[in-house]
């Protein structure tokens, strides 16, 4: 299930998982933020270097530069629901002024921060009810849901900053204006439309008018991610996009993702995913064989 912009780019996601048996995924990131909830069962979170227990009820929120896997050892079904949206979704332009202190919990986390909301909050299980609402938003596609998506999702976030000692105050900043919403965008359009060129930093600067190093640091401060960091990701995703949709060689997709050479391509989509492209590839055909 996924809400896209006018241009066709994914800005929020919603997988609804059940999983049976031992599962154990590889370690990856991904360019999107991540929230989700267990339904039912229980499991294993590593995100870096901290391990969480989880069980009905947990809520597991992740940025774009953790390194996570799940793990599964019990034998019966693991249900849980996962949201992923871009960082552009809270802080673009469906309503106006949307507050980047919403993204705060992602990226200027406090000493108290935990990637699993604590159990005893009475805010979790109202956390969890919102989840639920955006499935159901989702599956009904009823007048106005995409508003309704972005809606729950703030009021998600508006949860946590008020109930939960997890972001370092000190970093609470005003609103985007106008004109950083305007830049960014801009940005990250040339970004997506050049990805199989050789993108430099001062180019993007250039395009706004401000220098490689004060852009570097408000794209991160508003992506939670470094530019470069960025075109990287956006090139595996296109990579995986063309993967699952095309049956060229891992070659080519390289260089149209605008990878120079085939070993930075199975580095990179590799920190992405936990895979190399062929074991994607053959793991895709094996589940499509299997379906």
């Amino acid at each position: 299930m996924t809400l896209r912009d006018k241009n066709g780019t994914i800005l929020v996601s919603l997988d609804d998982h059940t999983l049976d048996g031992s599962y154990k995924a590889p370690f990856h990131t991904h360019h999107s933020l991540e929230i989700s909830c267990v339904v039912e069962g229980v499991g294993e979170y590593i995100i870096d270097n901290h391990s969480y227990d989880l069980q009905k009820g947990d809520i597991i929120i992740i940025n774009n530069a953790e390194q996570h896997r799940l793990v599964l050892s019990e034998n019966t079904p693991f249900h849980h629901i996962v949201i992923h949206f871009d960082p552009s979704f809270i802080w673009n332009s469906l309503s106006n002024d949307l507050d980047y202190n919403f993204l705060l919990v992602f990226f200027e986390r406090g000493p108290n921060f935990s990637n699993r909301l604590d159990r005893s909050n009475p805010a979790t299980a109202c956390i969890f009810k919102l989840i639920l609402d955006i499935l159901e938003e989702f599956s009904s596609k009823r007048l106005c849901y995409e508003l309704i998506i972005k809606i729950k999702l703030q009021t998600i976030f508006t949860e946590i900053l008020r109930n939960y000692d997890y972001i370092d105050r000190r970093k609470v900043v005003k609103p985007l204006s106008g004109a950083d919403i305007l830049n960014l965008n801009t940005v990250m359009r040339y970004i997506d439309s050049h990805l199989d060129s050789d993108i430099r930093l001062k180019e993007l600067a250039d395009i706004i008018h401000i220098s490689p190093a004060y852009f570097s640091t408000m794209f991160k401060r508003f992506n939670g991610i470094s530019p470069i960091e960025y075109i990287v990701n956006r090139r595996v995703q296109r990579a995986i996009e063309l993967i699952k949709t095309s049956s060229v060689s891992l070659t080519e997709i390289a260089i149209s993702c605008g990878f120079n050479n085939g070993t930075n391509f199975y580095k990179a989509f590799r920190k992405v995913t936990g895979r190399t492209p062929a074991s994607y590839r053959r793991n895709l055909d094996k589940n499509n064989i299997e379906k």
